[in-house]
């Protein structure tokens, strides 16, 4: 019983079900501000040539044309990860201790990105290169999966998911974030002799998580439905 604990463990709550969920406020501007802090730094890794010749600018810009792709595919990573984040805050009527940590760990992995993509833009002129740079980003991403796909158990087996989510939602959500994780492996495997196959494997799962699940009902108060088509006439003159 808690009256028998000492005083130094009875403060102390390690039970999930002795945590009440929060709302999401707090936590939700720390990870918007991550991950603007991350694009930020995405956006400065982009510079331009320095001491081009009088008239050969235009050249010179065409020669950063792996930091552009590399700048595209992190940022692409960074966006599906925030709508990842966005959607659960829609999804889940709070969140507590151990889900807190969990959105914390994978927002840690996920502000990695400026630096895998630096280390892509110098790869992508070499295909040897290429497939250490494809490593990194798989094992980044499988680490971000794994520990999101452990968040999406944990709010389903602690009743945090919000039940007006829709059923059909819910299980291919569920289901994905089990499978998904072996995207990221498999993109390791092929990185050693196919490394553009298995760049292109992760961009690819990068655009999936783009797609929309949004089937449940707003919450109470929230008009989400679509607006008005009807004009008003405009008044006679009189």
């Amino acid at each position: 019983m808690a009256g028998d604990r000492k005083w130094y463990a009875r403060g102390w709550s390690f039970r999930p079900d002795e945590h009440a969920p929060h709302g999401w406020g707090r936590l939700g501007a720390f990870v918007d501000g991550v991950y603007a802090i991350a694009a930020t730094l995405l956006v400065i890794e982009l510079r331009p040539p320095e001491d081009a010749p009088p008239g050969e600018l235009g050249s010179e810009l065409l020669h950063l044309g792996p930091e552009y792709w590399a700048y595209a595919i992190g940022f692409l990573s960074m966006i599906a990860g925030w709508l990842q984040t966005r959607r659960l805050d829609a999804w889940m009527r709070g969140v507590d201790h151990y889900a807190t940590l969990l959105v914390i760990f994978s927002l840690g992995i996920y502000a990695l990105t400026p630096f895998s993509t630096v280390v892509l833009a110098h790869a992508l002129g070499s295909n040897d290169d290429l497939g250490t740079a494809v490593r990194l980003i798989s094992g980044l991403l499988f680490a971000a999966l794994v520990v999101f796909a452990g968040l999406v158990l944990y709010a389903r087996s602690y009743g945090l998911l919000r039940e007006d989510v829709g059923d059909d939602a819910r299980t291919l959500y569920l289901r994905a974030s089990m499978i998904l994780p072996v995207v990221p492996v498999i993109a390791f495997l092929l990185s050693y002799d196919f490394p553009w196959v298995g760049l292109g494997l992760l961009v690819a799962l990068n655009v999936l998580g783009l797609l929309p699940l949004e089937a449940h009902r707003p919450p109470d108060g929230a008009d989400r439905g679509p607006r008005s088509t009807i004009r008003r006439r405009p008044s006679a003159a009189r």
